[in-house]
């Protein structure tokens, strides 16, 4: 199953890197990335907040569920600590200080004493995914996600908590209630394939975030649990397989890891030379970020050490 799907997979991994890398090339808001507040880019740019994070956390449960984890527990979490955390450690720290310290990024005070204890820029998803795997290692232990009734209560649980909010930045315990009903749905898309019960399952989901939000405040929680799983079951009931697409899906972890680096240091060089034009700017800076962060696996890859501290693998 996994072999035969790994081109659609690959394709959509692919499609979560762009929207990821373009997410950095812009900006979050009009004081990062390319600083603009207004315009296409940026309405763009807002409206995929509901889709490349969910996608790329669907994604991974979906390829849990091709081969879950049956036993040999501490074996498993043992190879989730290094191939997340010891990148976050690596990785997220040197982005950590150039942050800081050089001119022309995006510098924020950084209480180096805390560092991944709070979570460092983009790197806050390999905290939180690794607790996601702690949390389904568990459920595993018990069997409680071999039942397709048990794993919608956990799911529906999952969401009413997070639509209810956890404001616990720490470890990034917030960023872990975000991921799991993403993780949970795409891990029962491949563990419970009909459609009719997948069919069943997003819309309980969305319904449950909209009949809860008629009574609490949620501000857009309910959008992004509604949006994020309307368009993640969208794309995987498409089925899209495109080969360019697919290339790039298969550097998507060294893409998350590097593609800063290159965004912002080729916003600068751009900036240095006084070329402002918006296009130009954001073309280059996706290229960038995409295409450095390929060469990077490339050439690290070739040395045991980097490949194991810092693409974890």
């Amino acid at each position: 199953m996994l072999a035969s799907r790994k081109l659609e997979i690959d394709t959509l991994r692919g499609l979560a890197c762009i929207l990821l890398v373009s997410y950095h090339v812009i900006g979050s808001s009009s004081t990062q990335g390319m600083r603009i507040d207004s315009g296409v880019l940026r309405d763009i740019n807002d409206v995929f907040i509901y889709i490349r994070m969910p996608l790329f956390s669907f994604l991974s449960g979906l390829i849990y569920g091709m081969r879950p984890l049956k036993s040999n527990f501490i074996p498993f979490l043992k190879k989730k600590t290094a191939r997340l955390l010891y990148p976050m450690l690596t990785v997220g720290t040197l982005f950590a200080l150039l942050q800081f310290y050089v001119p022309g990024t995006n510098r924020e005070t950084i209480n180096f004493w805390l560092v991944h204890i709070i979570p460092v820029g983009h790197y806050w998803f390999l905290e939180a995914i690794f607790l996601v795997f702690c949390l389904v290692t568990l459920f595993e232990f018990f069997n409680l996600l071999n039942s397709y009734l048990t794993s919608v209560f956990i799911l529906v649980l999952s969401i009413v908590i997070y639509l209810l909010g956890v404001d616990v930045n720490y470890l990034s315990l917030d960023g872990f209630f975000y991921l799991l009903p993403f993780f949970l749905f795409g891990m029962m898309n491949s563990r419970f394939p009909s459609a009719m019960q997948k069919m069943s399952t997003v819309s309980l989901a969305i319904l449950v975030s909209y009949g809860l939000s008629l009574y609490f405040d949620f501000d857009d929680r309910a959008l992004r649990i509604g949006i994020g799983f309307s368009f993640c079951f969208t794309l995987f009931l498409l089925k899209i397989k495109m080969k360019w697409l697919s290339y790039i899906g298969v550097y998507s972890f060294s893409i998350y890891l590097f593609h800063v680096f290159f965004t912002a240091s080729s916003r600068i060089f751009l900036n240095y030379f006084d070329v402002l034009n918006t296009s130009l700017v954001f073309m280059v800076g996706l290229t960038a970020g995409i295409a450095g962060s390929i060469v990077i696996d490339k050439l690290l890859s070739s040395n045991s050490w980097m490949t194991h501290y810092v693409l974890g693998r």
